[in-house]
C-alpha cells in the first residue's frame, strides 16, 4: 500500500507500488472502493484496487522502507482482519468489501 503525488494517476501509482513493494505485476486491475482515511484530520482519499492474474518478479523497495511481505490465502487474510491481526484500516475495509463481493463468495 502506498501513496502518490497528486499529479500521478492513481492506477499508475498502485501498479508502481505493487511492483516496488511486492515484486508483483498484474494483467488486470479494477477499482474496488474509495474511502476517506480520516475525514476529521485529512482530506485524503484512499483508492483500493484489485489486481488479478499476478506475476512475480523482483521487489524494488525504497531505501527507507522496511517491509515484510506475506502471501496469504484470502480466507486467512480475512480472518486476520477480523481477529485484529491486520489493523491497517484501509486493508481491513478492502478485505471486508472483497468478502462481500459476489464473485468472491465462490472462490473461498
Amino acid at each position: 500500500m502506498g501513496g502518490a503525488p497528486l499529479a500521478e494517476d492513481p492506477l499508475d501509482a498502485a501498479q508502481r507500488e505493487l511492483r516496488e513493494e511486492c515484486g508483483l505485476t498484474a494483467a488486470r486491475w479494477h477499482e474496488l472502493m474509495r474511502l476517506h482515511t480520516s475525514n476529521c484530520v485529512t482530506d485524503e482519499t484512499a483508492i483500493v484496487y484489485v489486481a488479478e492474474e499476478l506475476e512475480l518478479g523482483a521487489r524494488e523497495p525504497e531505501e527507507t522502507e522496511e517491509l515484510t511481505v506475506r502471501l496469504l490465502p484470502f480466507g486467512q487474510a480475512l480472518e486476520w482482519a477480523l481477529s485484529g491481526r491486520i489493523t491497517d484500516a484501509v486493508s481491513v475495509a478492502a478485505l471486508l468489501r472483497l468478502a462481500r463481493a459476489p464473485r468472491r463468495q465462490t472462490e473461498q
